[in-house]
């Protein structure tokens, strides 16, 4: 913002000065320059009758008539230059200090009225940080246009996708369902179909949302999305040779090594121990795993937004837990409260636990969220309200949590 007023107050001072100085500098010479030119003309006209004459080519009557009408514009010239015809003052001081204060005013004013002021402002660069109670109003305006729309497929499918990001599950299913073939348009809405069924049936995928995985995974047989959620609904279906096949598929795909690879690893290992298999390599990297990754915590704080403070009972329970961002959705480390204990702070490490083979510190890349759970129960009900974080990494800590949205 800096550079800008500089470079605007050269510009406007470069502009005042070429207006400015024609206005100050003095122009007393432009009478006199004026004189002495006419003085020469007069001087060649008399020489050229003195030499007309002389050559006979001028009568002397003519002569002296033409030389009559010199003298008389001669005489006429000099009048005028006495007269006080200059009325103007020859420097004009007052104009150019009106410029100088009304050219940088009406300019400032001109772009507080016409311009983007907004726009020097960094954070207003950035775009505007919409409130959940704004996002809210968004979505329901859009629900509200599509109830006298219901041809509008697309915006289904774009409220389903809103309904998703809010944690309004059920609402999401029923817009989803609404858009009917526009859900079909790209592997992306497909996949976002498949998920949602997911998280309903508690990591399975059931009727449309099945049918579209196969879709995409009969077009598209290595993409990263489909084979991990195909292995996630093959887990939950205790089909641990299916939930293996699909996820080393994808870990052939990940660099080694990385975060994303090392959940994966953990996930297949775990599917590996279920069917009866002894994890392969298991013993070998918990040997060389170091030391520090088992103390790897996650802290923070959770908070139950006051528009919400009317929906809970004291003796709901909360649960906050980690999971993995990406991959089989088994929580990593769960810890256990009451509304009433809220705010509450809290702090998940690998002794949380609910396997051996799934641990926060395996992870790349983690997801914290609260629920409060209307049925005690840990899987998420229609009535209970959650709040969740970013991504983070293990390790980070001062994280806030807040309980703000109602499942549907």
């Amino acid at each position: 913002m800096t550079p800008f007023w500089i470079s605007t107050g050269l510009l406007t001072l470069l502009v005042l000065a070429l207006l400015c100085w024609p206005l100050l500098r003095r122009r007393s010479g432009d009478g006199a320059s004026r004189r002495a030119i006419n003085t020469a003309i007069y001087r060649d006209q008399l020489a050229d009758l003195e030499r007309d004459l002389a050559s006979g080519a001028l009568s002397q009557a003519d002569y002296a008539g033409a030389r009559e009408e010199i003298e008389r514009r001669v005489l006429e010239d000099v009048a005028a230059d006495t007269a006080p015809t200059d009325t103007a003052p020859r420097r004009l001081p007052r104009t150019a200090l009106a410029l100088a204060v009304t050219l940088p005013l009406a300019a400032a004013l001109l772009y507080v009225v016409l311009g983007t002021p907004a726009a020097l402002d960094p954070a207003a660069r950035q775009g505007p940080q919409a409130s959940a109670a704004e996002i809210e109003k968004m979505v329901a305006t859009l629900a509200a246009k599509l109830e006298k729309d219901p041809g509008n497929l697309e915006g289904w499918a774009m409220l389903g996708r809103s309904y998703l990001v809010t944690g309004r599950l059920a609402e999401a299913a029923k817009a989803f369902d609404k858009a009917g073939p526009a859900m079909e348009a790209s592997t992306e809405l497909m996949l976002q179909v498949a998920e949602l069924s997911a998280e309903l049936n508690e990591g399975r995928i059931e009727g449309r949302g099945r049918e579209l995985l196969q879709r995409v995974l009969k077009a598209e047989p290595q993409n990263p999305q489909a084979l991990v959620l195909a292995g996630t609904d093959a887990f939950f279906r205790q089909q641990y040779a299916d939930a293996v096949r699909h996820w080393e598929a994808v870990l052939a795909q990940l660099p080694p090594g990385s975060p994303d690879a090392q959940n994966l690893t953990a996930g297949i290992e775990k599917a590996r121990s279920l069917q009866g298999e002894a994890p392969a390599g298991a013993r070998a990297r918990a040997e060389a795993k170091p030391p520090a990754a088992a103390g790897k915590t996650v802290s923070g704080r959770v908070t139950l937004a006051p528009a919400l403070a009317g929906k809970a009972s004291p003796d709901d329970v909360v649960f906050i837990f980690a999971r993995a961002a990406e991959g089989p959705r088994m929580p990593l480390a769960v810890v256990r409260t009451r509304v009433a204990d809220l705010p509450q702070d809290f702090t998940l490490d690998d002794s949380m636990a609910l396997s051996p083979e799934f641990k926060l510190s395996s992870a790349g890349t983690l997801r914290i969220e609260a629920r409060v759970s209307k049925s005690g129960d840990a899987t998420a009900r229609p009535g209970d309200l959650r709040g969740e974080s970013g991504p983070v990494q293990p390790g980070a800590s001062k994280l806030g949590i807040v309980i703000d949205t109602r499942v549907e």
